[in-house]
């Protein structure tokens, strides 16, 4: 039997209206742990979606009221199957997306929900995991926020000096903080300006949270339950992070698969510059074909910013795991050529490592 959104979504949704201030918003999410707000106006009807990420990169002041950052979404019907609301979520980018009947908000369905119905069968987390990108736990937050900036990124493994995971460190730790102006700025600083005026001795440990960790090879299906009060597992070996998986690495593995590699656009609502960028990508998937096995998708998420420069994240997944890749142009082609430069030198090094290992094995057997 198909499911439908209906047995899924959450009904008791914690809202905002235009009027709602940049403050109330961080203190909202960093009560209730969540990323994303829907927006309704005084009939309960949706306007739009807020998230974290999007006003701590933006120009608003925690006073500031959320009319001009409300971003619109996709919606979902509660009558749609669990597997659109699965591409939704993985075209759209979003943790989250809002269930509308009639115009009304009814319920929310997150990248969290969907994965509890999800049959990952014997798929590992070595299959979906992404680099683990790590802060130690003795940085100043405005670091720590600077490079979330830079990775685009939600969250960092907080790791000792020993290199041993301690915490993590999410984005809604640093969001309350950073809305408080009369204990961390000055009532006029804009939210994106706000790190270099979070007082000095605010650091990492002193927010992180503790961290969900498993080992390398543990089977997806073991742990999902943990995704239910943590929005990241930490991969460790010997106690040191290794990878991270996310929800919505997971929902990844089990997006349609075809005959030949699909390559999966979020994020980008511009055409031509999906078509630019997906175009770029098939003809270099063709030129890998068979360095890698059997390439199952591309996820990519292009974002375009404020500075006018675009920046490509991608996930090349694969049989045997995931290859992650990120670059920054002035435009669109520029970006992914330099994203699949990136690519390519990661294939090479891997490919030659396999190569190399190959060799030694057939040495070792003939010694």
């Amino acid at each position: 039997m198909v499911m439908k959104v209906s047995e899924i979504m959450v009904t008791n949704v914690a809202t905002l209206t235009v009027e709602d201030t940049i403050a109330r918003a961080f203190n909202l999410m960093g009560d209730k742990s969540i990323n994303q707000v829907p927006v309704v106006d005084e009939q309960g009807s949706y306007v739009g979606m807020i998230s974290a990420k999007h006003l701590l990169g933006s120009s608003a002041q925690p006073s500031s009221k959320l009319k001009g950052f409300v971003v619109s979404t996709s919606t979902l019907n509660p009558a749609d199957e669990i597997e659109k609301a699965a591409q939704l979520v993985i075209g759209t980018g979003n943790r989250a997306l809002p269930v509308v009947e009639n115009g009304r908000l009814v319920g929310l369905v997150s990248e969290t929900d969907i994965v509890q119905t999800a049959d990952f069968g014997h798929a590992t987390v070595d299959e979906v995991m992404s680099g683990a990108i790590v802060i130690e736990d003795d940085t100043l937050l405005a670091d720590a926020l600077t490079k979330m900036r830079r990775y685009n990124i939600s969250r960092l493994p907080v790791i000792d000096k020993k290199g041993i995971l301690r915490g993590t460190l999410n984005i809604l730790d640093a969001a309350q903080v950073i809305a408080a102006p009369k204990e961390r700025t000055s009532k006029s600083a804009a939210i994106s300006g706000a790190t270099s005026k979070v007082k000095g001795n605010v650091k990492v440990k002193d927010l992180m949270r503790r961290a969900v960790s498993v080992e390398r090879g543990t089977k997806l299906n073991d742990l999902v339950s943990n995704f239910k009060n943590k929005e990241e597992v930490i991969v460790v070996g010997d106690g040191r992070p290794m990878g991270i998986v996310t929800p919505k690495d997971a929902l990844e593995l089990i997006l349609p698969k075809k005959d030949e590699p699909v390559i999966h656009m979020a994020h980008l609502d511009n055409e031509d510059d999906r078509r630019d960028i997906e175009e770029h990508l098939a003809r270099f998937l063709k030129k890998i074909q068979g360095k890698l096995g059997n390439v199952l998708s591309v996820v990519v998420y292009a974002d375009k910013h404020k500075t006018r420069k675009y920046s490509i994240r991608t996930r090349l997944i694969t049989a045997k795991g995931v290859i992650n890749a990120r670059a920054v142009g002035y435009d669109p082609i520029s970006a992914v050529k330099e994203l699949i430069a990136r690519l390519d030198r990661q294939i090479k090094a891997e490919h030659t490592q396999k190569v190399k290992g190959r060799k030694q094995r057939e040495s070792a057997r003939k010694m």
